[in-house]
């Protein structure tokens, strides 16, 4: 099958000579101390949830620019929607303003040449989109890989919903007619397309990408409790595609929820699955390795970063990365992956953890120069209308070499954990919260097919000190912890999911990892 890449829309294409010009406006007013680039940004989602006896559409688009000057470490920003040259020319004359009234002359940042960012060991996904040799003035695009044509029409996004619907509906008279889930009480399809389009442009480059992100989600639910399986991530049809065992998985999982017992609190074995490693991750030392938080000490792990205290043992080693182009064995990228950031600054993986011991933290361009540290590709915002932070992308543990089965013969009595059920982190105190739909119960290293639920029958909730859980790691599966053999693919699963800040800025997030067992985790 050929593969293709994703281009941008034509709206974004003519976009270009408009974002130059302002760009060149900003560089001659502004004094030679002053770093100026312009972001544009084209985001659109189109989603579909069918419903049994309704069909609910959704078409949005957001289109905005970001006129930017850097003055020593403090970024000055003009947004608009209003994309046009007179509407553009005020914003410049703003800004200039407020750079003229900052005073002063503060040290100039210097951006770097394509020459100097391809020597940092970029993915050959990236690498192999970049021309020879090529000027500050020649945009170089990024596009997503993809095997299926998005549809574009609204209609056939409704066909492919409802089929998807019926499906899995159908598939309930193919389960035993003891199976506790035949009969749920309601069924839901969930399917979104989205793109997002990104101009850059400043003195070294002009990049641009088109990132297609997209999803599909039944769900099931009977009385309190519901299942649902999340298939996507960056690419074409295919990382939407479904079949009979995603569906056996949807109705084995609410059963599971629907039979389970209530658990004695305590503390337990814990083998997590790769959804449940992501958000141990993720809240574990994610947030608290934003360097943004660390530059307004609000974050524990800055303290322990200089004092060189270890924070878990050999086997924490958690990765940020957004240069996630095959994910797992699927074929299609990781959801939140992209080609650079939207201060334009190209994907690479990073270390936050490496066997026990804290590396430099995610950075944004700001942060990296107040903290003199180097910078990644981690500046995002919800939409052009927000502020630049310093966010998680993939968030993940690296893996290991034992097998599933291996793992689970370890455990004398404990629980697999394969549901999230979302999680909280506390980045100044290192606590920790995690929610798990239900547990599986393993005994003598064997599952024993019982299910559990917290003492009260709701979700069950880790909780503790996220570095006692981190020294308390007994082990990680491989990559393909169900194989013999070695690993085939190269970059641990990582599931679709979001990512809140400040009880705000809701941006796209990936989580994941091997299957992770840990000691002496308190459970209830």
């Amino acid at each position: 099958m050929k593969i293709r890449r994703s281009q941008l829309s034509t709206k974004s294409q003519e976009m270009k000579p408009l974002l130059e010009a302002v760009f060149q406006q900003l560089v001659d007013r502004a004094p030679a101390s002053v770093y100026a680039s312009v972001v544009y940004e084209c985001r659109s989602k189109k989603s579909v949830t069918v419903y049994p006896q309704s069909v609910e559409v959704d078409d949005k688009s957001m289109v905005g620019v970001n006129l930017r000057y850097l003055v020593g470490a403090t970024m000055y920003e003009e947004a608009t929607n209003l994309i046009d040259q007179a509407s553009l020319n005020e914003c410049v004359e703003r800004l200039v303003q407020r750079v003229v009234d900052h005073g002063g002359q503060d040290k100039a940042y210097r951006s770097p040449t394509w020459a100097e960012r391809v020597a940092e060991g970029l993915e050959n996904d990236i690498v192999e989109q970049i021309p020879e040799n090529p000027a500050p003035e020649t945009w170089v695009h990024f596009g997503v890989r993809h095997a299926e044509d998005l549809p574009t029409d609204q209609a056939e996004m409704v066909r492919l919903a409802k089929e998807t619907f019926s499906d899995v509906w159908d598939f309930r008279l193919s389960l035993g007619e003891d199976h506790p889930a035949r009969n749920p009480d309601q069924l839901r399809v969930e399917l979104k397309f989205a793109t997002d389009e990104f101009l850059f442009i400043d003195s070294s480059v002009r990049m641009s990408q088109a990132i297609t992100r997209n999803r599909q989600i039944p769900v099931l639910v009977k009385g309190h409790d519901r299942s649902f399986v999340l298939q996507g991530g960056i690419g074409g049809l295919e990382s939407v595609s479904l079949d009979a065992d995603h569906y056996q998985t949807l109705y084995d999982k609410l059963a599971k929820a629907l039979t389970a017992e209530r658990m004695s609190p305590g503390r337990y074995k814990l083998l997590m699955s790769p959804s449940l490693a992501g958000v141990f991750a993720h809240e574990a030392f994610g947030h608290s390795q934003e360097a943004d938080t660390w530059a307004r000490e609000r974050s524990k792990a800055r303290e322990l970063y200089l004092s060189k205290q270890p924070v878990g043992n050999e086997h924490a080693t958690i990765l940020n990365n957004p240069a996630i182009y095959d994910n797992g064995d699927s074929g299609f990228g990781a959801w939140g992956s992209y080609f650079f950031d939207e201060e334009g600054w190209l994907a690479k993986k990073q270390y936050l953890v490496k066997s026990g011991v804290l590396q430099q933290p995610m950075t944004n361009l700001t942060s990296s120069l107040r903290l003199n540290i180097p910078r990644s590709a981690n500046g995002k915002r919800e939409n052009f209308g927000h502020a630049i932070y310093s966010r998680q992308t993939n968030t993940y543990f690296e893996q290991g070499d034992l097998t599933f089965m291996e793992l689970i013969g370890l455990v004398d009595y404990g629980f697999l954990a394969t549901e999230p059920f979302g999680g909280m982190e506390d980045p100044k105190g290192m606590g920790i919260q995690v929610g798990m739909q239900y547990l599986e119960e393993i005994r003598d290293g064997e599952l024993t097919g019982q299910t559990f639920k917290a003492p009260n029958g709701g979700a069950v909730q880790m909780t503790g000190s996220v570095q006692e859980y981190l020294e308390n790691i007994l082990g990680r599966s491989k990559i393909d912890a169900f194989s013999e053999g070695p690993d085939e693919s190269v970059h641990p699963w990582n599931e679709l999911g979001g990512c809140g800040k400040y009880h705000k800025e809701f941006v796209e997030a990936g989580c994941g990892g091997p299957f992770l067992l840990v000691d002496k985790v308190l459970l209830g």
